[in-house]
C-alpha cells in the first residue's frame, strides 16, 4: 500500500506518521541549526584568535624593531664609554709623565767657586761635590708636612763644612722655589721679619694659605707679639705674593 492509498484508507494514521516525520524533520533542522550556530561562534573566535594573533605579531615586531635599535644605541653607547676611558686613561698616563718630567728637571745653585752644587730633583734636595753626591732632605717636599723642608742626618756635615751656610740658604731657596710653583708657599717663604714668623709658627700657622683668608686677621691679632704693624706687614707680604 502506498502512500497515497494509506492516506484515503486512513487519514488519521496518515496524518500521525506526517506529524511525526514533521516533527523529526524539525529536531533534525534545529539540530542543523545549533551546528551551525556553533561553527559560526567557533568561527567567530577563529577570526578574533587570528585577529589577536595579529595584533601580537605586530606588537612582537615592533618590540622587535625597538630591540634592534636599543641593541644598537647600546653597542655605540658602549664604544663612545670605552673611548672616553681610554682617552681618560691616555690623559692620566700623560699628566703622570708629565709630572715626573716636571719633578725630574733639576733647579740648579752653584757656589761662586763652583765647588758646591745644590739641586732639588724628584722634589728631594741634593748636594754635589768634586768628590761625592748626597741627599740633604729626608722627604720629598710633596708628602712632607706642610711642604716643608726636612734636613736629614747628613746637614750637620754640611753645616760643619766649608760650604755649610751656602748649602743650607740655597736649599731653602730651592725649597720656596718648588712652593711658589706649586702654590703652597710656607710663612716662611713670605717677605716678614724673622720674629713675625717665628710667633706665627709657633701659633701654629705655618702655610700662607692659613693666614690669607678673610677671617685670618681676627685669628692672628690674638698672637701675642702680632700688634697692628705686624698685621700690615703680613697683609703687605701677601699682597707682593698675590695672595689677596
Amino acid at each position: 500500500m502506498n502512500a497515497t492509498q494509506q492516506h484515503i484508507d486512513d487519514p488519521l494514521s496518515f496524518a500521525i506518521a506526517q506529524q511525526l516525520k514533521n516533527q523529526d524533520l524539525q529536531e533534525a533542522l534545529a539540530q542543523a541549526e545549533r551546528r551551525t550556530k556553533a561553527a559560526e561562534q567557533r568561527a567567530r573566535q577563529a577570526d578574533k584568535l587570528q585577529q589577536e594573533a595579529d595584533q601580537q605579531r605586530e606588537r612582537a615586531d615592533r618590540l622587535r624593531g625597538k630591540l634592534e635599535v636599543a641593541t644598537k644605541e647600546a653597542k655605540q653607547a658602549k664604544h663612545e664609554a670605552q673611548q672616553v676611558v681610554q682617552q681618560a686613561e691616555a690623559a692620566q698616563a700623560r699628566a703622570a709623565r708629565q709630572k715626573e718630567a716636571a719633578a725630574g728637571q733639576h733647579m740648579t745653585l752653584k757656589s761662586d767657586d763652583e765647588q758646591m752644587v745644590v739641586q732639588l730633583a724628584y722634589n728631594q734636595v741634593h748636594v754635589h761635590e768634586p768628590d761625592r753626591w748626597y741627599m740633604i732632605s729626608s722627604m720629598p717636599l710633596d708628602r712632607a708636612p706642610k711642604h716643608r723642608l726636612i734636613f736629614c742626618g747628613l746637614i750637620d756635615g754640611v753645616k760643619a763644612g766649608n760650604y755649610g751656610k751656602f748649602a743650607i740658604e740655597a736649599a731653602h731657596r730651592l725649597a720656596r722655589e718648588w712652593r711658589k710653583e706649586h702654590g703652597c708657599l710656607r710663612v716662611e717663604d713670605l717677605d716678614l721679619p724673622g720674629n713675625v714668623v717665628t710667633r706665627l709658627e709657633d701659633a701654629g700657622f705655618e702655610l700662607a694659605s692659613e693666614i690669607s683668608h678673610k677671617e685670618a686677621p681676627d685669628s692672628l691679632a690674638k698672637i701675642k707679639g702680632i700688634g697692628p704693624a705686624a698685621l700690615k706687614k703680613v697683609a703687605k707680604a701677601l699682597r707682593k705674593e698675590g695672595l689677596v
